[in-house]
């Protein structure tokens, strides 16, 4: 890239995010990160979220994946200190004063804009399913973009249809540890989460791939690159309805292969 052109100008010149959206936010910046300092250049990533607040603007929503699993393993969730592993980006947003996290321990998220209170509202102890942020995701018709990735490997919302639709591979397990929540306050809590039946032992296809193909092939996950690095975008309803009919047409193979008997 002789003449430099930072992402988010590229990004702009896509017509990909329109004002008053929603949009999720999927990443990995290593990439992104690479192909700047190739050309003499420090990523902020600051200016990156500034970017992306400035293009959907004061009406629209951003959300940044904030996920931890700990609590899944017994151990207690602090609101504060318990840090997301989904990425640089995603904890860039998670610091700053203008973001606010949701509370769930497993699956939160730092949010900011239109809907933002709706979303730090949330009580569901359910990960997935009827009355969480992934169903509002779809009630707002929100979009997923996904930068320095596959287009459909960090795009959780695959998991949450799963749950509506009801598949033979997963079901839904309670987990117990200890919660502290913004203001301090410690207490026992139990949430829920749609995990892996480890009998029938799902495995990812390709990370999703298969999937992502027929959809990019339909038009309906978008995909440019800038330098080396992948960005993609897609509606969340456009998900939903491929990944429902997959598993409905076609026992889940373009998202796993698993065996098909349970002693669950």
């Amino acid at each position: 890239m002789q003449d430099f052109e930072g992402y988010i100008e590229w990004l702009k010149k896509l017509n990909w995010i329109n004002e008053g959206e929603c949009i999720y936010v999927v990443s990995d910046m290593l990439e992104l990160a690479k192909t700047y300092r190739a050309n003499g250049r420090h990523l902020d990533l600051d200016e990156l979220i500034d970017g992306l607040q400035d293009m959907v603007g004061k009406t629209g929503t951003l959300l940044f994946p904030t996920f931890n699993w700990d609590f899944c393993k017994g151990i207690d969730f602090d609101y504060c200190k318990t840090p997301g592993r989904t990425g640089a980006l995603s904890k860039a947003a998670m610091r700053r004063s203008d973001f606010t996290r949701t509370e769930h321990p497993i699956y939160s998220f730092a949010v900011w804009g239109a809907h933002a209170a709706e979303l730090i509202d949330d009580k569901s102890i359910d990960s997935f399913g009827k009355g969480t942020i992934f169903e509002k995701m779809y009630d707002w018709d929100a979009k997923a973009i996904a930068i320095g990735i596959p287009a459909l490997h960090g795009v959780t919302y695959v998991h949450h249809v799963e749950q509506m639709v009801g598949v033979p591979y997963r079901y839904n397990k309670e987990f117990t540890a200890g919660y502290t929540d913004a203001d301090g306050k410690y207490e026992k809590r139990t949430y829920r989460m749609y995990v892996r039946d480890l009998v029938m032992d799902p495995q990812y296809n390709d990370g999703f791939q298969p999937l992502a193909d027929q959809m990019h092939d339909k038009g309906l996950i978008r995909t440019e690159y800038y330098d080396k690095v992948q960005c993609h975008v897609m509606r969340i309803k456009d998900v939903d309805d491929a990944v429902r009919r997959d598993i409905i047409e076609n026992d889940s193979r373009n998202l796993y292969t698993y065996n098909h008997i349970s002693v669950k």
